[in-house]
């Protein structure tokens, strides 16, 4: 059955023509390279793009430097924006000789020295009346390998030219602008005058951003609102984007595998624990019988009505069912719930409270990364084997 409309929107390396909750961020980036389209650019622009993991600062990067190649083409300009992965050129020479093949320049591959290369690229632009936005991403590496001089050399190669036009601009993509820090004092203030800093994502933020590629990816109706919930919440903790859109697709591939049609929570639950195991099953062993009853009844209870979560009323009914099945007392509620935060902290489980207007406050549960279908399996093997009470 096909569930999948496009895959590809789900890719890393795709670049939507929208991104949610960036807006912002976009309009600085744009604004602090404005002076390239009013063609005043008589300094280069150096922009740092700061963010931690999956906050969408590749993908920000690359949309930008579409919107500019389409509005310099607007303007009968000729601009080019470049994207360079320091982590595949690692030293300032491949990197410009990346840019050169590019452009396809009529440089020697071989024989050139990095600021012969340097002077070429820079002849080629003012001859060709060539503007070009250069984003290096992964530059801790660059830092890592070569220090401050690829820096220094690039803030201070244009100054002794004729051509007082700077028609090569920078982006640096960092997830932590302190890497900066290794660089001499000098170069690091001269890079340090523009941050676009990208915050992690909350989660409905990470709810917005998977439903809207959700539309992109699936046909209609084929990703569960749950599912997508229980994503956002799952890719919450840290913030990561990247990491959300890439459970989404594997939850659509396990669907796909079992000939669903719909990604429910539970493919989801098999998605993110092929990513990040959230539990080893030995640890499973480890738990007290109460805390291995409450896991049980978990299961259970999202089985049985297929959502991504069960309320601790609900749950704390079917955990009774499960002690009475196993001819154990149960605990009363505040024991109950004491064994719930435990395994919440052993990260086995998550809890979400929620207000409800004036019904109060209303707890949720649910697994966040292990398929109930594998630890339901094994419970019942360490149960049935014998367990004591811790």
């Amino acid at each position: 059955m096909r569930i999948f409309k496009d895959e590809e929107k789900l890719s890393l390396e795709y670049v939507p023509p929208v991104l949610p909750h960036r807006e912002g961020e976009l309009r600085l980036l744009n604004a602090f390279f404005s002076s390239i389209l009013k063609g005043k650019q008589s300094i280069s622009v150096r922009v740092i793009i700061s963010g931690s993991a999956g906050t969408g600062k590749t993908a920000m990067a690359k949309l930008f430097g579409k919107q500019m190649e389409a509005e310099a083409k607007g303007r009968r300009m000729n601009l080019r924006y470049i994207h360079i992965n320091c982590r595949v050129n690692r030293t300032l020479f491949t990197i410009l000789k990346r840019v050169v093949e590019h452009l396809r320049i009529p440089l020697p591959s071989r024989g050139y020295s990095t600021e012969e290369l340097m002077h070429g690229l820079l002849d080629y632009l003012t001859e060709n009346e060539l503007y070009v936005i250069m984003a290096l991403d992964d530059v801790e590496v660059l830092i890592k390998e070569e220090g401050s001089d690829p820096f220094y050399f690039l803030m201070k190669v244009g100054e002794e030219r004729e051509d007082k036009m700077s028609r090569l601009s920078f982006i640096f993509i960092v997830r932590n602008p302190e890497i900066l820090s290794m660089l001499e004092g000098g170069t690091r203030i001269g890079m340090l005058n523009n941050i676009v800093h990208l915050p992690e994502y909350d989660t409905n933020q990470l709810y917005n951003i998977l439903s809207y590629r959700a539309s992109e990816a699936f046909f209609d109706n084929v990703v569960l609102e749950e599912s997508i919930s229980l994503i956002a919440d799952l890719a919450s903790e840290r913030g990561d984007a990247r990491y959300a859109i890439e459970t989404l697709w594997r939850g659509g591939k396990y669907a796909e595998a079992e000939e669903s049609s719909v990604v429910t929570p539970e493919h989801v639950r098999k998605a993110a624990a092929s990513i990040y195991p959230a539990i080893k099953k030995e640890n499973l062993a480890y738990l007290s019988l109460h805390e291995k009853l409450i896991l049980l009844a978990i299961t259970r209870a999202l089985a049985s009505n297929e959502n991504a979560y069960t309320t601790s009323s609900e749950l704390n009914e079917v955990y009774r069912l499960v002690c009475e099945e196993y001819r154990v007392q149960p605990k009363a509620y505040t024991r109950f719930w004491e064994y719930l935060q435990k395994l919440e902290d052993q990260g086995i489980i998550r809890i979400r409270v929620s207000s409800e207007g004036v019904r109060g406050r209303r707890s949720y549960i649910t697994l966040p990364e292990i398929p109930i279908s594998i630890l339901q399996r094994e419970l019942v093997r360490l149960l049935e084997g014998g367990s004591s009470e811790f």
